[in-house]
């Protein structure tokens, strides 16, 4: 930033800070009402689970690669592993997966999943035995060894079955934990043999699951980093207040950019899930000059000239920091790949709510405070003074 730039920075700075002082309540209430605006737009916040949305879909071996899944129906496939139990001792329990027992489970299990609405196709070794399970697994063994394919579902060592259930193709993430719930669902109705595992897994599931634990990682997170961010605020700055008023700004950043980034849908995905406590770390400086600034100049200044020069020095000098963070990080949206692009979107956001948020919204929190103060003390003088009379 050249000495002009910096001049006309800190001029128009200047002139914030007056106007501050003098519509610190009016800054105060629209703040507040765009923040509401964006509390709102955090709840249409979206998760990305799926890898595969985040590469780059106009290159040539993605566009082929989703004109293959098309043409020849590359479709999403949920996996019930029906696992034998090992490591029990109990008496009386299956030890191979041809037992009848489990294969009259499958068969059930088979008949309810295709009679499910939102279920494509099914695939296990239940159509095999429609007409009768044999009672002993002599019986079933021969009834596999004539069956073509059957071989496919069954491991080497005869502990774990597979059944391959198809939703129905296009169905969004929702829908397709709607349909992990109700493949759950009909895997706890059907009567299981004890000492056998039904577990679901597969692409779907996998994805459901990551989107779970990348929600409950961004609220511990993000959770965790401000709990020790004000707390070592309040402690640099020996005061409640003072820590709370050098945390406010990561308030409204953290508010904004989650706010925004939902009504852009910009989707939180492997990338971007620890984008609250980055907030949290590289904004906290922003408040933390301001407000040193600002009580030191206070010392020696009226509230109206500290803010000026507070406002004014720190504003234009963490604006030129900010800019070229800023500026860092929407080059990230220069690759190809999405996943970068919404790690540069939404770092450049946040950058951009913690400079405005810090040298916009916060002095007017100050002068507030301060002024909140100073009727305290002259309502406390009054009282002292009225004792003496």
């Amino acid at each position: 930033m050249g000495l002009k730039e910096k001049i006309s920075v800190e001029k128009a700075l200047t002139h914030l800070a007056y106007f501050q002082c003098r519509h610190y309540k009016k800054i105060i209430v629209v703040a507040l009402i765009i923040t509401v605006f964006f509390a709102f737009g955090m709840t249409k916040l979206s998760f990305q689970g799926d890898i595969n949305k985040e590469m780059p879909e106009d290159l040539p071996v993605f566009a082929l690669q989703d004109k293959i899944e098309s043409k020849f129906g590359g479709e999403e496939v949920m996996i019930i592993a029906v696992c034998i139990d090992k490591e029990t001792s109990a008496k009386n329990i299956p030890r191979d997966v041809r037992d009848p027992r489990v294969i009259a489970s499958v068969v059930d299990l088979d008949k309810r999943l295709k009679d499910e609405s939102s279920i494509e196709r099914v695939q296990s070794i239940g159509p095999f035995f429609q007409q009768d399970v044999p009672d002993d697994i002599e019986g079933v063994k021969r009834t596999l060894a004539s069956a073509p394919g059957a071989e496919s579902f069954l491991n080497d060592d005869f502990n774990i079955m597979l059944i391959y259930v198809s939703p129905i193709a296009g169905l969004s993430e929702e829908k397709v934990k709607e349909a992990t719930d109700i493949i759950q669902n009909d895997v706890d109705a059907i009567t299981k043999p004890a000492g056998v595992e039904y577990r679901i897994t597969g692409t779907a599931p996998l994805i459901v699951e990551l989107l779970r634990i990348m929600k409950e990682d961004m609220i511990f997170t993000t959770g965790f980093a401000t709990i020790v961010i004000f707390i070592l605020l309040a402690l640099l700055e020996k005061s409640f207040s003072k820590g709370f008023l050098v945390f406010l700004p990561l308030i409204f950043a953290l508010t904004w950019t989650f706010g925004t980034m939902g009504l852009l849908r910009i989707p939180v995905s492997i990338g971007t899930v620890a984008i609250g406590a980055i907030i949290l770390g590289l904004g906290v400086e922003y408040g933390i000059f301001m407000v040193s600034k600002y009580y030191e100049e206070r010392e020696r200044h009226a509230p109206v000239e500290a803010l000026k020069i507070a406002v004014s020095n720190i504003g234009a000098s963490t604006f030129g920091s900010a800019a070229t963070t800023t500026a860092a990080f929407l080059a990230l949206t220069l690759s190809v790949m999405p996943l970068i692009q919404h790690l540069g979107q939404s770092l450049a956001l946040s950058i951009i709510f913690c400079w405005v948020a810090a040298a916009v919204v916060n002095p007017c929190f100050i002068v507030f405070e301060e002024r909140i103060e100073a009727r305290k003390l002259a309502a406390g003088l009054r009282k002292w003074v009225g004792k003496g009379k």
